[in-house]
Formats: C-alpha cells, structure tokens, sequence
C-alpha cells in the first residue's frame, strides 16, 4: 500500500484539538503499517529507506529499521511520506527482544559508579581553586599518584602539598621528585597571577 490515506475528518470543533487529532490518528495508522519484523520501504524528504521494522514508539513518534550490515534508522513519524509493506511481520515480538541482561545492566552502572566515585575523589573540598588547579596539573603529570588527604595533596606515597600551596610548602620525597614538583607549582602560580 505506497501512501498513506489521509486521517480521518477531525472530531473537534477547535482547530488545535482538530490538528492534533489528525496527527494521532496517522501515528495510529503508521503504527498498524509498521509492525514489528515488517520488511517496508519507507519515504521520506531525505530519500526512502528500506529495512525490517525492529521497533516503533508512538509517544517519541519514531520507528526504528534494522537496514542491515548492523545499522539501524530512526526515522521521525512525522517525517514520513509513505510506507510500502514488502513482508508483513508479527506482533508477537520474540522474548529475546526484550530480554534485558540484568547483570551487565548491573555490571556497566557499577563499573560507571566506581568511575564517578573516583572522579570525585579528585575534587578537593574547602580548598581555593589554585589549589586545585595543582592537584589537577599534578594528577595529569601523574596519573594515580595523586590524591586528597583532607587539605593535603599526597603525591606518590611520600611527598606533600600542604596549605598554602607554593614551592616551600611541598615536603618529601627525594630530591628530583622534589624540585620537579615544586618547578610545577611555580609555573602553576606564574600562569594564574
């Protein structure tokens, strides 16, 4: 069926009520067209697509095509000019399709958790912003090197960055790691005069 007919005469006195009812009653049409495991031709203003319907959401107002070679559309009901069914599907969509993998739905959000939590740790709390912008240059010149211990920067495991922060008030360490710490710090406090 190339074409969509046009929706029925509105019900509605008011024109808004009767553009919106004309929009809803398409989506319903498009929807009875683009079952789920339908293989359709659909035009639209940017060209036609072809490719087996694998989803469609009328409250997005989008349908989703499986065009093959692991690329899907999403094309805007809106947008669509006519539809053409080459193979009717089913709308009994299999459990497959919507089984969701809980444990790597719980893996992937504690895996980004335990990354927020670390990006967090990163932020030093109740400490002028110089100060972090030396932890911050310091974390990228060494990466898991650095942390917070309350207002103190701990770099490696034996050297310290205390209040307030310049050259003199890093301690430990040995002598290279020191000098090359505190040169950082003095171009840190040159840049943000």
């Amino acid at each position: 069926a190339e074409g969509i007919p046009p929706p029925p005469a509105p019900k509605s006195r008011h024109p808004r009520m009767a553009h919106l009812e004309a929009q809803l009653s398409r989506k319903e049409l498009l929807a009875q067209q683009l079952v789920f495991g339908s293989i359709v031709q659909i035009s639209t203003g940017h060209g036609k697509f072809q490719g087996t319907v694998d989803c469609i959401d009328l409250k997005t107002a989008c349908v989703v095509l499986d065009v093959g070679d692991k690329k899907i559309a999403f094309i805007s009901l809106h947008n669509i000019e006519g539809v053409r069914v080459l193979k009717k599907g089913t709308t009994n969509i299999p459990r497959g399709k919507l089984a969701v993998k809980v444990e790597a739905v719980m893996k992937r959000e504690n895996n980004a958790l335990r990354e927020r939590k670390k990006e967090a740790m990163k932020i030093g709390v109740g400490i002028p912003p110089k100060a972090q912008l030396i932890f911050n240059k310091l974390e990228k010149i060494f990466p898991q090197s650095v942390r917070w211990e309350g207002k103190n920067i701990a770099i490696f495991d034996d050297m310290k960055l205390s209040p307030p922060y310049t050259p003199d008030s890093c301690l430990g360490g040995s002598k290279e790691q020191l000098e090359r710490v505190r040169k950082m710090i003095r171009n840190v406090q040159m840049v943000n005069r």
